[in-house]
C-alpha cells in the first residue's frame, strides 16, 4: 500500500465523527502517560500527519516528528504551519538511526507504529534505538493496537477481503506488550477505546461516550488501544 497517497485521506479521517472520537480518546490516554510537556523535548516516532504531536507541541520546548513516509510529513508540515506550531518533521528510518545524540529527549513515544515491524530482532532494535535517545528520568510511551479487542477482529477480517494498511501488522495483547517493555523498566499499562468498531455516526459516539468508563472498569484489557509507559532510571 502506497502510504504517500494515503496521507491526505489519513489527515482528513480525523475530521470524521469516528476519527474525531477515536483521536480524542487515544490522545487523552497518551497524555495521561506522557504528562506535562512544558519545557520538555519530545519526539514521536512514526508521527504520520502529526495529529497527536500537534497537541503536545503547544507546551513543549522542542518537538520532533519522525516518519519514513514523505507524503505524511508533507501533510504534517502544512497543517502545523497553518496552526502556527513549531515542529521539526524529519524523514527517517527508526530501524537505522534516530538522528539525535544519546539521552536527548525528555519524552519518546510512538502510537500504532511498532505493529509494523517484524517481532524479534527488528522490533528490539527499534525499541532500543528509541530508548537510546531518551534522557534518564524521561518518559517512554508506546501505544499499540490490542489483539484482544473487537477493533482488531474487524481489521483482521478486512485484510482477508482487501489490501489494508494492517495487512502486515502484528497486534499485541496486554501481556505481550508488558513483557516487551519490562526489559527496560517497570511498566504502567492500560487500554482505552471501547466503542464498537462499526459505529459511524456522530450521535452514536455521543451516546457511547459516557459508557467508556463503565466498559473500561468491566473489561480493562479489552480496549482497542493499549498504552504502556516506563521511566528511564539513572544509569540505564
Amino acid at each position: 500500500m502506497d502510504l504517500d497517497q494515503l496521507a491526505e485521506k489519513y489527515a482528513d479521517w480525523y475530521k470524521t465523527p469516528r476519527g474525531s472520537y477515536v483521536g480524542e480518546n487515544e490522545y487523552q490516554c497518551l497524555a495521561k502517560h506522557i504528562g506535562d510537556c512544558s519545557g520538555k523535548k519530545i519526539i514521536e516516532l512514526g508521527c504520520g500527519t502529526g495529529f497527536f504531536l500537534r497537541k503536545f507541541a503547544v507546551d513543549a520546548e522542542e518537538t520532533v516528528g519522525l516518519d519514513i513516509t514523505e507524503g505524511m510529513l508533507t501533510a504534517a508540515r502544512k497543517i502545523a504551519q497553518e496552526k502556527d506550531l513549531d515542529i521539526n518533521f524529519i524523514q527517517g528510518d527508526v530501524t537505522e538511526e534516530i538522528p539525535y545524540p544519546d539521552n536527548y529527549f525528555d519524552i519518546v513515544y510512538s502510537n500504532s507504529m511498532i505493529e509494523f515491524f517484524e517481532a524479534g530482532e527488528e522490533l528490539e532494535a527499534v525499541l532500543t534505538e528509541m530508548w537510546r535517545v531518551l534522557k534518564p528520568g524521561g518518559k517512554y510511551v508506546i501505544g499499540v493496537l490490542n489483539s484482544k479487542s473487537t477493533w482488531a477482529y474487524k481489521r483482521i477480517a478486512e485484510t482477508m477481503e482487501k489490501d489494508s494498511i494492517f495487512s502486515e501488522a502484528t497486534f499485541y495483547s496486554w501481556e505481550e506488550l508488558k513483557a516487551i517493555l519490562e526489559k527496560f523498566a517497570q511498566v504502567k499499562i492500560e487500554s482505552t477505546l471501547f466503542v464498537p468498531p462499526y459505529f459511524k455516526e456522530k450521535e452514536d459516539f455521543e451516546w457511547f461516550k459516557n459508557l467508556e468508563s463503565e466498559f473500561k472498569a468491566r473489561y480493562p484489557k479489552r480496549g482497542a488501544l493499549l498504552v504502556a509507559s516506563v521511566v528511564k532510571e539513572e544509569g540505564n
